[in-house]
């Protein structure tokens, strides 16, 4: 793991919090890399990088997150967890986990053109030791005298595009959903406590407390908001071309990658219109979520990660959402799940949003909106730029 001053996570910690909510569909971004700082090779910024060389600095928490649940371990199984130290080779685990990566990249190499096909999780599913025997009775036959009945024909699915359509119409339909040319909404964010928050680093940032998060949403692309924690407040806005962030003592103009986020978490139809998204799609199946059976849309978004929808089959409902992103080890998934949805101005929104990540003892959050207003009047001027101090 890499170790931050107290410092510089603060700053990021201010900034993460202001992009976490945008609008009651919007998933929770993972922290990026600050306004004016390059993402560089992991090996310029930490030390004793051995086999992850050349691996964008932003990615190693992922990367490193994707192990440890693979394995179902903490991070002080290969690592001295304290600061400072996270870099040492102490342990013999740390040496095999090296081994055991470049082992997973040879096979990828070989086989799949270098595409992470085969990872940690293809062996280990959550276990240290991989399970080589198969075991009893696992590949018993459920009927071994082979008269066994003709098969079901395969159920009817209906098409990506149906569905799509249905969710629309359980929204309450196109006209509704294109009338909303506003937004402003108020959202309690509460995230939960560290397990092990031994470290005063942990203690300070990660305490468990609830962000209060009023945001503003103007057709087209425009977005402004004020988060506030106990100890922080922030603001953050976007006029269509410009993005920024304004904290007690910074105001960043966001680069060029923040700001194309930022656009998309502008949008207000992203997570209502939801065909246009998706340059590819199609239906795989029913599962079930709890008690709700699901139709599963599996599909390709227009800036090309993988994604999996689930849509309740008896109300047409988006009730799951996962979004993979691809990292050197993988896929690295982003679940959010809608709940409690409501009709505010002719339209039916989730006012609890849940999201879950591999970290998710640092990272899930769960969204819970107290205020919802459609269609008011807003200055464009919310948007702009506050002057730089003199």
């Amino acid at each position: 793991m890499i170790s931050i001053s107290l410092r510089c996570m603060a700053v990021c910690l201010a900034v993460a919090v202001s992009l976490i909510v945008v609008s009651s569909f919007s998933m929770s971004p993972t922290v990026e890399v600050s306004a004016q700082q390059e993402d560089k090779p992991v090996e310029q910024v930490q030390k004793n990088i051995q086999v992850l060389t050349g691996l964008p600095s932003s990615q190693l928490l992922p990367v490193m997150h994707f192990m440890r649940t693979s394995l179902g371990v903490r991070c002080d199984y290969c690592h001295i967890a304290e600061n400072n130290k996270y870099w040492m080779d102490d342990k013999p685990a740390k040496q095999t986990a090296r081994r055991m990566l470049r082992m997973v990249s040879e096979i990828n190499k070989a086989n799949f053109g270098g595409r992470p096909v085969v990872t940690c999780n293809s062996c280990h599913r959550g276990s240290t030791k991989p399970v080589g025997t198969p075991a009893i009775g696992q590949g018993a036959f459920t009927n071994t005298t082979f008269d066994e009945a003709p098969p079901k024909p395969p159920e009817v699915l209906p098409g990506a595009d149906q569905l799509f359509e249905r969710y629309v119409q359980a929204l309450g339909g196109s006209a509704a959903v294109d009338k909303i040319r506003t937004r402003t909404m108020t959202v309690t964010l509460l995230r939960p406590k560290l397990i092990n928050s031994g470290t005063s680093r942990a203690t300070i940032l990660n305490r468990g407390e609830s962000v209060t998060i009023e945001s503003f949403i103007k057709v087209p692309d425009k977005y402004f908001a004020i988060s506030r924690t106990a100890d922080v407040m922030v603001r953050q806005g976007f006029n269509g071309k410009l993005g920024w962030t304004q904290t007690a003592t910074q105001l960043i103009e966001m680069n060029e990658a923040q700001t194309t986020r930022m656009k998309r978490q502008a949008d207000l139809y992203r997570d209502l219109k939801l065909k246009e998204r998706y340059s590819t799609a199609r239906v795989t199946g029913r599962e079930r979520i709890g008690d709700r059976e699901v139709w599963v849309v599996e599909g390709q978004s227009v800036d090309n990660k993988k994604e999996r929808l689930s849509f309740d089959v008896a109300t047409g409902f988006l009730l799951r959402r996962i979004v993979f992103t691809e990292i050197k080890l993988g896929l690295d998934p982003e679940q959010t799940d809608y709940e409690d949805y409501r009709k505010v101005d002719g339209v039916w929104l989730p006012f609890t949003v849940r999201t879950s990540y591999l970290d998710d003892n640092h990272n899930g959050t769960t969204r819970i909106i107290t205020r919802i207003k459609q269609n008011v009047q807003i200055d464009d001027t919310k948007f702009e730029m506050p002057p730089r101090p003199k």
